[in-house]
């Protein structure tokens, strides 16, 4: 009997993958288990198997081609088999059909007990890098994650926002394409293709942690895990019941978004930052409830990609804890392109009117003022998902406003063989720190005693331009009444910024005039939060303004504002005065 070679799967959730070594050619004999040729792919190396016994008559393709999961990539002659040397009946009557299916459907999941030092509950960028750490120190670790490997950061977050502004600073550049001397026609674009693009980028990153929990033998088990008692989880699956027996408990359960206690706030079309990453279309107009950092993300996207975009901020200014020189760069910008920002503005309701459009009601000073557009999306920050396991069970207790769990210094919980660590310890949500708690705390478990910090965690806001920060603000500086210095230095005396035609934004640092040490440095502009790590790493060494003043930064880049900025903290800047 003849059968097709076709491409089932790939790694992970790859889609595509090159052919490596082709061990096989046409007229070769081919017994079930052979390995045919090898595919590489954003998750590594895996090896294509037959399932068949006979004489490979046909194979379609070439080592370096690119091939795609269900393409057919040659053809056999012979007879199909469940495993080496086992062959299987090639055609079942419809009755016996019937019948294994039915068995199928009564047979119940198997139960599976395991037995590990390490569980670790969430699989996001703190329990994927917990459970990579407590593998390198040798713990025998099981990771549970309900969803998909990545967590909300990977799959809902950081990494598809910031696919989807690439694809919108590509726009904007062919947008302004008469300024570099360029004539280009109309810009067309495709949020399907987009949106297409920024899940590729997802499902590589996915399949990259699926291959490190592979490399470092930590047993992944999919489905939501509950607490039994002190030392057990179990979890459920379509295929598993598993039965975990630890010795020590990571919880990493992350968080979800956050709402306002308003008339129309939980009706089903009121968007999250999630729903804001799968929208099939770019609705005409949408107004932001929230001017944090999400939600002037989410603004400047939408608005480049066509739609009207209001954004609701409670607080007197969006992006509230940043300095008042930085909004104020971002908040030029912002309206430059037509966003619409309302600042101290209360949002009161959300109402539908009679043709489906959103009537958002705000209180501007004690004043009533609507709203009208198409959608609506919250973007109010996120709060711990708390309820994700019976914390009561396993005795963890919360903080003191009970809006996270609470840990010490090595992330250890109420209970001393329970961590907590990233969002559902609200201390402070990002997926940075979140990474960071969780080597802290696979580390306490390894038996090596490194405590976290909370001083030094950089921020980086993908607005247009970017922001990266790290340290003190001057707003705090002031607030803390230091004796400090300030040193600024404007993108637009960067050569290699006006080269880029990006010109907006500078970098500014805060200097101790009694230490002579840098204190906090902001970045508004081109590069900002690629360049501020070259910020913390000078604040990290303890490293004096003058000493930092005299290394040598690369000409022309954008990373000499760093530099321009040292040397204007004592007044002697070379290219602004």
């Amino acid at each position: 009997m003849k059968y097709n070679l076709e491409i089932e799967k790939l790694s992970g959730h790859d889609s595509s993958g090159k052919v490596g070594k082709i061990n096989k050619k046409a007229g070769d004999a081919v017994s079930s288990g052979d390995v045919i040729f090898t595919i590489e792919s954003g998750k590594g190396t895996m090896k294509y198997t037959s399932k068949y016994k006979g004489i490979l008559e046909e194979l379609t393709i070439d080592e370096g081609d690119t091939i795609k999961k269900g393409q057919v990539i040659g053809r056999i002659e012979g007879e199909l088999v469940s495993e080496p040397g086992a062959s299987m009946p090639q055609q079942r009557t419809q009755q016996e059909t019937r019948k294994t299916t039915y068995s199928f459907g009564l047979a119940k999941p198997a139960v599976k007990t395991y037995e590990t030092e390490v569980a670790v509950v969430g699989g996001g960028p703190g329990g994927y890098v917990a459970a990579i750490r407590a593998a390198q120190g040798g713990k025998k670790v099981v990771l549970i994650e309900e969803n998909r490997l990545g967590g909300t950061c990977l799959n809902h977050g950081c990494i598809p926002t910031k696919a989807l502004v690439s694809s919108v600073e590509v726009i904007e550049k062919i947008r302004h394409a008469e300024s570099f001397g360029l004539e280009a026609l109309e810009v067309k674009f495709s949020l399907d293709k987009i949106m297409k693009r920024k899940d590729e980028v997802v499902n590589t990153l996915v399949s990259g942690i699926e291959h490190l929990m592979e490399v470092n033998q930590i047993e992944y088990i999919s489905g939501r895990a509950e607490v039994k008692d002190l030392e057990t989880l179990t979890v459920k699956n379509k295929s598993t019941d598993a039965v975990i027996k630890f010795k020590k408990l990571i919880i990493a359960a992350g968080s979800k978004p956050s709402s306002l206690p308003i008339e129309g706030a939980d009706s089903k079309d009121i968007l999250t930052s999630q729903d804001l990453l799968e929208l099939k279309e770019v609705p005409a107009s949408i107004t932001i409830i929230g001017g944090g950092v999400i939600g002037m993300e989410f603004a400047f996207i939408y608005n480049a990609l066509g739609a009207k975009v209001n954004v609701v901020e409670y607080f007197p200014q969006i992006l509230n804890t940043m300095d008042e020189d930085v909004i104020e760069v971002i908040k030029a910008s912002a309206i430059q392109r037509g966003i619409n920002i309302y600042e101290s503005a209360k949002a009161v309701s959300i109402k539908t009117a009679l043709d489906g459009t959103k009537i958002v009601e705000v209180s501007e000073n004690n004043e009533a003022k609507y709203l009208i557009s198409e959608k609506v999306a919250m973007a109010v920050g996120r709060k711990a998902n708390l309820e994700a396991l019976d914390l009561a069970k396993l005795n963890v207790e919360l903080n003191e406003k009970c809006n996270g769990i609470k840990v010490d210094g090595y992330m250890r919980t109420s209970n001393p063989n329970v961590y907590a660590i990233g969002d559902i310890t609200n201390i402070i949500q990002l997926a940075h720190v979140a990474s960071h708690q969780g080597i802290v705390a696979a580390d306490h478990i390894n038996g090596v005693e490194n405590e976290m910090h909370y001083d030094l965690v950089p921020s980086a806001i993908f607005t247009a331009p970017e922001i990266g920060h790290i340290g003190l603000t001057e707003k705090e500086a002031l607030s803390q009444k230091l004796d400090y210095v300030a040193g600024k230095f404007p993108f637009m005396a960067n050569g290699k910024a006006q080269a880029m035609g990006q010109v907006e934004g500078f970098v500014k640092l805060i200097g101790s005039r009694e230490t002579g040490k840098i204190l906090g440095g902001t970045i508004v502009g081109v590069h900002g939060t690629d360049m501020l790590s070259t910020i913390s790493n000078i604040i990290a060494s303890g490293m004096t303004m003058d000493k930092a003043a005299h290394v040598i930064y690369a000409h022309p880049t954008a990373a000499e504002s760093i530099h321009e900025a040292l040397l204007s903290l004592d007044g002697r800047g070379i290219h602004f005065a």
